[in-house]
């Protein structure tokens, strides 16, 4: 049991230290190679990016908010595996720098809780984690 809290708190440890090593900057306006960068600093490399690419066909689309393009990019990540490593710590990674960048407060305990159940559960309906994310990130 306390190797399992000791091995969380390092990843979390581990995610706070690398927001602060690359600049934020705003997720909508991320890049497919800042998002692989993030995703190596986790120690993952890109297995496919074919839902990679619809998500970022997505942020691209002025008709939706900001909430629902993460969704889309979260989902690509958490559902879709297109990493071999770090799916889970990368998706976390952007919701805190969305957060950070947007000026939200965040329910650390229940984004954990949301970005391990949408990858655990394979929830795929976008309204589902865009509803999430708002109920997580204020």
């Amino acid at each position: 049991m306390f190797t399992k809290r000791r091995r969380s708190r390092n990843r979390e440890l581990q995610i706070e230290r690398f927001i602060y090593k690359l600049p934020l900057f705003m997720c909508m306006n991320i890049s497919k190679k800042d998002l692989l960068r993030v995703n190596h600093g986790f120690g993952g490399n890109l297995r496919s990016d074919s839902s990679l690419d619809f998500a970022f066909d997505k942020l691209e689309d002025k008709k939706i908010g900001l909430y629902k393009k993460l969704a889309y990019l979260l989902r690509a990540i958490l559902v879709d595996h297109p990493f071999s490593d770090g799916n889970k710590r990368t998706a976390m990674f952007l919701a805190f720098a969305f957060a950070k960048e947007n000026k939200k407060e965040v329910n650390r305990d229940l984004l954990i809780h949301h970005i391990t159940s949408i990858a655990k559960d394979n929830i795929q309906e976008i309204k589902n984690i865009d509803w999430r994310l708002k109920s997580a990130i204020k």
